[in-house]
């Protein structure tokens, strides 16, 4: 194992460097730090970007927020349109029910109430107006009225 380490010597030719006159080496540059590129431009897109798509989602999520919010009220002032409209026509049922003769006969005898007697009962005789007599009276108003506006016409004119 020990021949096999140092076996690569054997193997190895110096080589010798010419004699004479030797080549400038170039001079290495003094590597200077390389320049930072000012990605400030980048960076404010970047987070601009960031920041309106936050907002288009942030704005999506609020109205369907509020989207859901007058569904729900909707529903709401539905179901109590259909409770007004089951009263209305309970309501109407009842009503039906109160105009109905017999029950309001049933519901009189209930109350210990009876039908008049003939000593209770009297008659109203209304006097007739003749109309005949109205309608002369309303034309004699009318000449009455445009003698005095003719009289009047007539009275300025002299």
């Amino acid at each position: 194992m020990l021949a096999e380490k140092y076996a690569y010597m054997e193997d190895r030719v110096p080589v010798l460097e010419p004699i004479g006159r030797e080549e400038p080496k170039p001079r290495k540059e003094t590597r200077q730090l390389p320049v930072r590129k000012n990605h400030t431009w980048k960076n404010v897109l970047t987070i601009g970007m960031v920041l309106l798509c936050f907002a288009a989602a942030s704005f999506t999520v609020f109205r369907y927020a509020q989207i859901t919010q007058n569904h729900r009220s909707i529903l709401v002032l539905e179901q109590t349109l259909e409770e007004e409209k089951l009263r209305r026509k309970n309501l109407k049922v009842e009503l039906a029910y109160c105009k109905d003769l017999g029950t309001i006969e049933f519901s009189a005898t209930e109350m210990g109430m009876k039908y008049p007697d003939e000593s209770q009962v009297e008659y109203v005789v209304l006097p007739e107006l003749n109309k005949s007599v109205e309608q002369v009276d309303a034309s004699a108003d009318k000449s009455k009225s445009e003698q005095s506006l003719w009289s009047l016409f007539l009275g300025l004119s002299n």
